[in-house]
């Protein structure tokens, strides 16, 4: 009888999921946004903690006031990424998205095999809509949510769009040199966090190899593969630009790569683009410590 309550719980959560989908778009984004903000600020003090400590530490200068600021529009782009779920796929067809860079980008697909850096900003589940609409295949690296229901709800929600997930493990990595070696797109996300450690971008720490980054920089060695990066900025309530960047390519090796370094480099695309999104990066609460 000890999961009665998470079994009441989940079930509340797939209703209120069920009635946010029948939602207007708007009132949907609201909705989870309201949402998330209260049950932070009355049950989770340490997500709360841990946005002001890394904010302060971006930006020492900012008074509490601004930083105060920044922790809402965090919570606030947290909250609506989750109540859009339920109503992501009516984004395109409403007029909800502008690109970046994409016809660029769709010219080189099928040319090469392509790492898409996919960032934690905005809404970055709506490149899988997106793909899907320009007729782009997209393979994505996917780390389960712990929590069965958002597992549920996360997966889902890209089979809907046709996403391939892989696993985060040897079998995934494999698989996702085969699909590289066709030319194909796989998408994996550099800016991460595992048992509350921001793994990437290393902002000021060390380059190491636990890390996504390091699993790319050896994806791009074994394949040849080029890089671009996707991040999703919003830029009204419920609105975004998806931007997708001109490709780049590891520097050539002289003898055997240097996984650190690569590290180190790809790192160098990467981080600019999270602190210019810092209010809006879904891991801002995590903390940033030394890799070991």
């Amino acid at each position: 009888m000890s999961d009665v309550p998470s079994r009441i719980e989940t079930a509340a959560r797939a209703v209120q999921y069920f009635i946010m989908r029948m939602l207007p778009t708007e009132w949907a984004s609201k909705l989870g946004s309201l949402t998330v903000k209260a049950n932070v600020r009355a049950n989770r003090p340490e997500i709360l903690a841990g946005a002001r400590e890394n904010l302060k530490f971006h930006f020492p200068e900012a008074d509490d006031a601004a930083i105060d600021t920044m922790v809402d529009a965090f919570l606030d782009g947290v909250g609506r990424m989750m109540g859009e779920f339920a109503v992501m796929p009516r984004f395109i067809r409403e007029g909800r998205l502008e690109t970046e860079g994409l016809d660029a980008f769709k010219k080189i697909v099928g040319t090469r095999p392509i790492i898409a850096f996919g960032l934690h900003t905005g809404n970055w589940e709506i490149f899988g809509p997106l793909f899907q609409h320009e007729n782009i295949p997209l393979t994505s690296f996917y780390m389960p949510p712990d929590d069965p229901f958002e597992r549920q709800v996360a997966e889902e929600s890209r089979a809907r769009f046709g996403v391939r997930l892989l696993s985060p493990d040897a079998r995934g990595v494999r698989e996702g040199m085969r699909v590289l070696r066709q030319n194909k797109v796989v998408m994996i996300f550099p800016d991460e966090s595992l048992e509350r450690r921001a793994l990437g971008p290393l902002f000021g720490r060390p380059p190491h190899d636990k890390g996504n980054l390091a699993i790319a920089a050896r994806l791009a060695r074994h394949t040849g593969a080029s890089f671009v990066i996707c991040h999703s900025e919003r830029i009204a309530p419920c609105r975004f630009k998806l931007k997708i960047s001109a490709p780049f390519d590891l520097p050539l090796a002289e003898g055997r790569p240097d996984v650190l370094a690569d590290v180190a480099y790809l790192n160098g695309y990467v981080e600019p683009v999270v602190r210019a999104n810092l209010p809006r990066w879904y891991f801002l609460d995590e903390p940033i410590v030394p890799i070991e």
